[in-house]
């Protein structure tokens, strides 16, 4: 077993796409999801207990995790909230639970790889569509024979940077009766009133069966929370696996969360952000990238990775650390180069790396 396990490692370094662990080097930051810098906000130490001591259905809940999730559901517009330890506990947890024998999702091909996983831990049928593809989408709805049909997307997709059709998608859901459902883990605390997300943004969030927004980005903490209905956050709680057998986050997370979303200094740092992205974008106008040209992913794709690894070591030696994706993370052939801007940084900052970038 050890020698198979060890010949698909020697396979993988050999193609040059082993990952390893790492611990960040310190420099100017173009690599982490901390967009609006909230995870550098001190959050007041809490008198309640550190640990949780089990799951929210047995010793681990708490009236910091019902008013935590309460004020998410008032601050989203939402009828309900159900928090999970993290995006992937939620998107596995949400998708394994809902999706039946006899239902079929239609996927956008790029999304996240805790929604293909738990698409497999479903017993649903499952396809995908091209990425962003209204018309690829709308032909494979027509030809479904399923008596119920799911569109799963993200609003903001992180290894493009890109923003999904959503006002266009929840139309045609609307009109095939097909239910909704987007992952906002990299639009939350970003986009929208307050950073309320792309679905509130467009106006659809009405539309949308759910939505996923994560703690661990924009908001600089931990954790995750399930959008929809109270019927829906009812059948999570006795159906989700992924809550169910989790030991609860302890009650001073709660609060944090609580504290970093509804956070009413926000709209600054959202203004500084945009303002970065657009200085970037305006010096870095002879580059094409395939982001959208107002998010704060921004993503360069090379075909030969020699060139890349060049171009990081590059950027590293200027003091500023960011990171190179490589397949099997994005598809053969398409490695990129991520980079994300923050509220934080400043002009002089960009300069240096857009000098980098066009030398």
């Amino acid at each position: 077993m050890n020698e198979r396990l060890l010949n698909k490692l020697i396979k993988r370094k050999a193609s040059g796409t082993l990952r390893t662990l790492q611990i960040p080097e310190t420099g100017i930051d173009f690599f982490s999801n901390d967009y609006i810098g909230l995870s550098k906000i001190n959050i007041p130490t809490s008198k309640e207990p550190n640990g949780s001591t089990g799951s929210r259905l047995l010793s681990g809940n708490s009236p910091e995790a019902e008013r935590c999730e309460l004020k998410l559901a008032k601050h989203f517009k939402a009828e309900a909230a159900l928090i999970y330890n993290s995006g992937y506990a939620a998107n596995i947890g949400l998708l394994s639970a809902i999706l039946q024998r006899g239902d079929l999702v239609f996927y956008d091909q790029y999304v996240h790889a805790s929604s293909r996983d738990g698409l497999r831990l479903s017993l649903a049928e499952s396809t995908s569509f091209k990425h962003n593809d209204i018309e690829d989408l709308c032909t494979k709805l027509k030809k479904s024979k399923a008596d119920t049909n799911y569109v799963l997307i993200e609003s903001l997709y992180s290894m493009d940077g890109d923003l999904a059709p959503l006002i266009e998608i929840a139309k045609l859901c609307k009109s095939f009766n097909a239910y909704l459902i987007v992952d906002e883990a990299h639009a939350g605390g970003v986009y929208g009133q307050g950073g309320r997300g792309l679905c509130l943004a467009s106006q659809v969030e009405s539309d949308v069966f759910a939505r996923i927004v994560t703690f661990g980005k924009a908001y600089g903490s931990h954790g995750a929370v399930v959008l929809g209905s109270n019927t829906l956050k009812s059948y999570l709680v006795n159906f989700s696996r992924s809550f169910i057998y989790s030991t609860a986050l302890p009650p001073s997370s709660y609060k944090a969360i609580e504290q970093l979303v509804t956070n009413t200094n926000i709209e600054e740092s959202l203004l500084l952000l945009k303002q970065n992205i657009i200085y970037f974008r305006k010096q870095c106008q002879s580059l094409e990238f395939l982001s959208d040209l107002n998010s704060p992913i921004q993503i360069l794709e090379f075909q030969n990775q020699e060139i890349l690894e060049d171009l990081v070591n590059r950027i590293k030696s200027h003091g500023i650390y960011t990171k190179a994706i490589y397949p099997p993370t994005v598809p053969q052939g398409k490695s990129r180069l991520r980079l994300c801007l923050h509220a934080f940084n400043t002009e002089k900052e960009i300069d240096i790396l857009t000098r980098c970038l066009l030398q």
